[in-house]
């Protein structure tokens, strides 16, 4: 599916218990376009992507990537779609 956005994030929540870590997260990347997510520590730039990428189930809200609506899939069903979580190895 092609559209003017590669990914669409939509008033996404998260919380570990009662501690909530995501509020109300929305966002649009558009297509082609190099985009960053910065902050301190602890501002919940990890979580945001284990909840994008699938590792993570949001608590509300909705992830839509390349057109499919990807909110709660796992991880194996996300990669395929074109999106994944790497790690810092060294």
């Amino acid at each position: 599916m092609t559209s003017e956005n590669i990914l669409v994030v939509d008033n996404l929540h998260h919380q570990f218990g009662k501690f909530k870590v995501l509020s109300g997260i929305s966002l649009e990347v558009p297509r082609g376009r190099l985009t960053a997510l910065i902050g301190p520590n602890g501002a919940g730039k990890t979580t945001f992507y284990n909840v994008i990428s699938g590792r993570y189930v949001p608590s509300k809200g909705k992830v839509i990537f390349d057109g499919h609506d990807i909110t709660g899939m796992p991880a194996y069903k996300i990669v395929p779609l074109g999106l994944l979580r790497s790690f810092q190895i060294t």
